[in-house]
Parts: structure tokens; sequence; C-alpha cells
């Protein structure tokens, strides 16, 4: 692969929209200010729907805006993440967003000293509410019988064979079920991360999206993914989209089951 140093700016656009968090970081360190960039683009989208999550819709700019020169600043002093920036980057999030609301709870006039000085709770850092909703959301969107047969495996810990006769189906097929309802979960788990939050696009910008899910995690139609291809090399907002959910499947290996408690 060729060095920043040795492209032009074009071709170090494609090259560095291809490279993972942890190049991309060490290439920031280095002194690369197209690698941050490259960041930028590819969190912006997911970075502005958790700010507006979590606070106050008009504020989500200031609140991006801020958390990316934050972490661009400690990068740059050899400190922050090495590889995890997206998570680095939300927990930063969750912090300005606490930190928000603390001053604000401050200058409401009131003589109770102890309301003004209790601390916010966000969980410390974690994203635990907003990835459960995700998952909750995902979970219910499925099949009914999609539901039941990742319920009983997956939370109740019941084996397939078990699951035969509640189901009329022999192991074999409730195996072949299971398998379609975790594949069904993980994209209904990504759809949940494009859902349109504001403003976006024309009609084919809106198609597009619903469509990005599948086209991630390849279960659409050879098709359906050429045309999305398309759109997303003539649209840099939906790419963004793109990119960031890309990230996020790269996680969603290991999630193949319901919360226990979304019962």
């Amino acid at each position: 692969m060729q060095d920043v140093d040795e492209v032009d700016a074009p071709e170090a656009e494609l090259s560095l929209a291809e490279r993972d968090d942890g190049e991309l970081l060490s290439l920031v360190r280095r002194g690369h200010p197209h690698a941050y960039a490259a960041l930028f683009t590819r969190y912006t989208y997911a970075a502005h729907r958790l700010a507006r999550h979590l606070g106050r819709r008009e504020e989500a700019e200031d609140v991006v805006s801020e958390s990316f020169a934050q972490v661009l600043d400690l990068v740059r002093k050899g400190k922050g993440p090495d590889r995890a920036f997206r998570a680095y980057l939300f927990t930063t999030i969750r912090h300005d967003v606490a930190r928000r609301a603390k001053a604000e709870r401050r200058v409401v006039p009131t003589d109770d000293e102890h309301r003004i000085d209790t601390v916010v709770p966000f969980g410390g850092g974690q994203l635990d509410a907003f990835e459960k909703s995700a998952i909750r959301s995902a979970y219910e969107s499925l099949p009914a019988r999609w539901r039941t047969v990742l319920w009983h495996l997956d939370v109740e810990g019941r084996r397939p064979h078990e699951l035969g006769p509640v189901l009329d189906l022999t192991p074999n097929a409730v195996s072949a079920l299971v398998y379609r309802a975790r594949s069904g979960l993980r994209e209904a788990y990504l759809r949940q991360h494009v859902k349109r939050d504001g403003p976006m696009g024309d009609l084919t910008c809106r198609d597009t999206r619903a469509k990005l899910p599948a086209f991630v995690r390849r279960t659409a139609s050879a098709r359906e993914q050429e045309r999305t291809l398309a759109h997303l090399e003539a649209c840099a907002e939906c790419m963004a989209v793109h990119l960031d959910l890309r990230e996020v499947n790269r996680g969603v290996g290991a999630f193949a089951e319901p919360a226990p408690n979304l019962a």
C-alpha cells in the first residue's frame, strides 16, 4: 500500500477511506491531517446521531465539533485511542453532553445546594442505554417465529432438539431457523443505526439508506448491490453513513442474541 506522502490528494483520499481506524490514527500521529479528515467523514453521521439522542438537538453540532477537536488534540500529543476510535469518540461525546447538562443545572435558580452539585448520571461513559435500545428495537422488529426461537435458545439456554416439538420442526430445521433469525437480527440491528433523525437528501438517498444494512451484510441481490454502490460513489453524505455502518458491522459478529432484559 502506498504511503500518503507518495500519492496526490485524490488518490490519498481514496486509499485513506479503505484503511482501518488503527492505521488512520497512526497516520495522524505522524502528521497526516487528511487521515483525521477520513475518520471525521467515517463517524460524523453516527456522532451527530448520538449527540442528538443524548442532549439538546440544537447543541449537537457544537458537541460533535468539540469532541472531534478534543480527540484530535490528544492523538497529536501521543495520547488517546490507538484503535477503538469510535468508542473513544462516543465516550467523549457523552462526557461533553454530561458537562453541558451539569453546567445548565448550575444556572437554575435554587436554594438547594445539593441539587446544584449533583452529577448527571450518564453511565460512566458507557453506551449501555443507547445500544440496549437499538438491540431491543431490532429484536422487536423481527417476525414472531424468529423472536421465539432466539428467546428460547439465547435467553433461556435451550437446545435445538428441545425446541423441535414446540415449533413442530426437526432439529435441523430448528438450526436453519436459528441461522436465519440471527442473521435477520444482525441486519435489523444495523438498521437501527441508520434511522432518519432529520432532513436528508432526496428520495434516492432515503431509498439507498434503507438498503444499506442489506448492502453491508451482503444479503441484497446483485442488482441492488450495484445500484447502492453507484449511489454511494456519487453521494458523500450517504457514503459517510455507509462507512460508519461498516464499522458497526465489524463488531456485530459477536452480537447474536437479544438482551435478557427485553422481557
